[in-house]
């Protein structure tokens, strides 16, 4: 007869105790009939060390872990000849069932179930993960410095924490090499997203877990997350007939209508504890894990249950803790991914668990984009610091040298001509047409920048806006620059007409070359100016606001790329205009009349426009070159595949 390891002298006692610190509460409880503050008694099993004893088919090598459900050892399956997980634990329940169910590759797998006739126990052969678990992971990066948080960190302390071989997986070392090229953030988020996925995977089986944490997180040596022990879970098809005795989890990381099912003076509501809960949980690991902290502080070890459970799901209720609050430097996205995994109302959380890992995915993939974005140069680091300063003083810079133009043309081409009275009209002229052209285009571009900016502050500050507003935001600060072309050629265009119909209605008649000079003066400035103001205004909205401007990053590369596809066009057109207007103004001034040829403003004017003319398609060369690159890095062609027939 083999030894038995297992007792059913000195029962362990299952309450719900609380570590010295604390900080959380450890015992997972799984409720029964009419003591629903504690769980069946559990036969002592061997603890600590190296073993060799034999219980069935098994001989355990190691404890691997405890709790209230169970002890888990490192064994060898006798008849097959491998290593496998071993959970001993009382004849109680439906865990192996649950998770036969299951098959993901981010959910321990169950490969058995016998019950020890000589000791009435459960045992349940399951995959044997060579790692350790999340618990362990965040415990090891609290003692370290924040700065030095990495993906490439989690995985040196997985490796220093494993004390198993594991098998080359070649598959998996993709995992590996993702986890490894990740700052922390990105990490936290790829760790989040793959479990948000197993979770999902599981409810779309109709099971509940009920117990996330990172304690029943396990990390493989690959650094992927694994969810385990589904003893307290429970199927959805079950969740109308249960009862308080059917329920189990971990009090700090309960969802407040979980806690309230553990509280006698609440009327229980079969249901009431839905795989929105199980999300809630999720949230408070991603938080714990992003900020070494659990979210919500413990009550005193001293209170009752029933006054534990009321007080933690009153903390729940309160107020959502601000994650960058904890971990300075946290990306917006992910912050409100994980606040609203911690909404105290189900119905404001995300409804699926995958929802939650397209948000993740999506707030990782943004976090990589600011980083592949081109180098920012002099203008984007001034520009990010007062974005709206620097967005109204490039739409209005490419004016003043439009202005100097016009003023250096009319000086050599019209005012000559006029006579001193058509001189004076002229001068008065120009001071109503610019007392009533400049405000009015201004006060219409601030009517325009007022709005963004303001939601830009909302969005900044305590964010209260829905994803439709930011999403609104967007698409307006997209338009931005067409806009600004608009006003430019509503500031000046008309100028070309209306001075010369002013003079000749004013001052009597002016010949048709003066007319002709003043549309050529009027519409070469207005294009100057239009031009370089919509890429100056295009390259700030895209390349310094755009990527910020996002709550919900779910398919940030689809929706991205509808965003910015009518980009290209507008940049490629702008970008010939600036070249050629100002060399087409020169070539026009030449061939209009020979008589001022020799005139030093004639030959300074022409030089000063093939200048700007070249400096200028220079400029709009390497800002059509920074948009293209901006726009191909946020809507993911680069990643894509080439199509062969293009």
């Amino acid at each position: 007869m083999p030894l038995d390891p297992f007792s059913k002298e000195n029962p362990e006692e299952h309450g719900v105790p609380l570590t010295s610190e604390g900080r959380t509460v450890t015992a997972s409880t799984s409720f029964s009939g009419s003591t629903p503050f504690g769980a069946p008694a559990m036969p002592a099993c061997p603890g600590g060390g190296e073993l060799s004893q034999r219980i069935g088919d098994f001989i355990l090598l190691k404890l691997l872990g405890e709790g209230s459900a169970g002890k888990v050892f490192l064994a060898r399956q006798i008849s097959l000849e491998r290593q496998v997980a071993l959970k001993v634990a009382a004849n109680l329940g439906e865990e192996a069932r649950t998770m036969a169910s299951l098959e993901h590759e981010s959910i321990v797998r169950v490969f058995s179930e016998t019950v020890d006739s000589e000791t009435d126990q459960r045992l349940l052969c399951m995959q044997y993960i060579a790692g350790t678990t999340l618990e362990r992971v965040i415990a090891a990066l609290r003692r370290e410095d924040p700065g030095a948080w990495s993906g490439r960190r989690i995985l040196e302390i997985i490796d220093g924490l494993s004390s198993q071989p594991t098998i080359l997986d070649p598959a998996a070392l993709r995992d590996r090499e993702e986890l490894a090229s990740c700052d922390f953030f990105e990490a936290a988020c790829w760790l989040g997203g793959r479990l948000a996925e197993a979770l999902d995977y599981a409810h779309l089986q109709g099971v509940l877990h009920r117990d996330i944490k990172p304690a029943n997180i396990l990390l493989n040596q690959y650094g992927r997350p694994m969810l385990a022990d589904f003893s307290v879970a429970l199927h959805s098809s079950r969740l109308r007939v249960a009862d308080r005795g059917l329920l189990g989890g971990t009090f700090p990381y309960m969802a407040p209508e979980h806690l309230d099912a553990f509280d006698p003076k609440n009327e229980f509501t079969p249901g009431a504890v839905d795989q929105r809960s199980d999300i809630y949980s999720l949230g408070v690991v991603l938080f714990e894990l992003v900020t070494g902290n659990h979210p919500f502080p413990l009550p005193a070890s001293r209170a009752s249950p029933s006054q534990l459970v009321q007080a933690m799901a009153a903390e729940r209720r309160s107020a959502v803790p601000p994650l960058r609050a904890g971990r300075a430097g946290a990306p917006r996205a992910l912050e409100l991914a994980v606040r609203r995994c911690l909404e105290p109302e189900p119905g404001a959380r995300f409804q699926r668990a995958k929802e939650l890992a397209e948000v993740l995915e999506g707030c990782r993939r943004l976090r990589r984009v600011k980083k592949e974005l081109p180098p920012p140069g002099p203008l984007v680091r001034a520009a990010s610091k007062h974005p709206f300063s620097w967005l109204v003083a490039l739409a209005l810079l490419p004016h003043l040298v439009g202005s100097a133009v016009n003023i250096a043309y009319n000086d050599l081409r019209i005012v000559g001509s006029l006579t001193p009275a058509e001189r004076k009209t002229f001068l008065n002229l120009v001071v109503g047409y610019n007392c009533l052209a400049y405000p009015l285009s201004l006060l219409a571009g601030l009517c325009l920048i007022i709005p963004l900016y303001r939601g830009w502050r909302r969005f900044t500050g305590p964010c209260d806006l829905a994803e439709a507003d930011v999403r609104s935001i967007r698409r307006k600060l997209l338009n931005v620059p067409i806009w600004v072309v608009v006003l430019s050629c509503a500031g000046w265009l008309p100028g070309g007409v209306m001075f010369p119909l002013a003079l000749n209605l004013l001052s009597g008649p002016i010949s048709a070359e003066v007319f002709g000079h003043f549309i050529l003066s009027f519409t070469l400035s207005g294009l100057i100016a239009m031009t370089y103001a919509f890429f100056g205004v295009q390259l700030i909205s895209l390349r310094v606001l755009y990527p910020q401007l996002w709550i919900n990053a779910a398919r940030l590369d689809q929706a991205a790329a509808e965003e910015l596809r009518p980009l290209a066009r507008r940049t490629a057109c702008f970008q010939l205009l600036a070249g050629v207007i100002p060399l087409v103004g020169a070539v026009m001034m030449v061939g209009v009349g020979t008589e001022e040829l020799n005139a030093p403003t004639f030959r300074f004017l022409v030089t000063a426009l093939i200048a700007l003319g070249m400096a200028g398609f220079g400029l709009a060369i390497a800002a059509a070159s920074a948009i293209h690159r901006t726009v191909s890095v946020l809507a993911g062609m680069e990643r894509r595949p080439r199509d062969p027939s293009v």
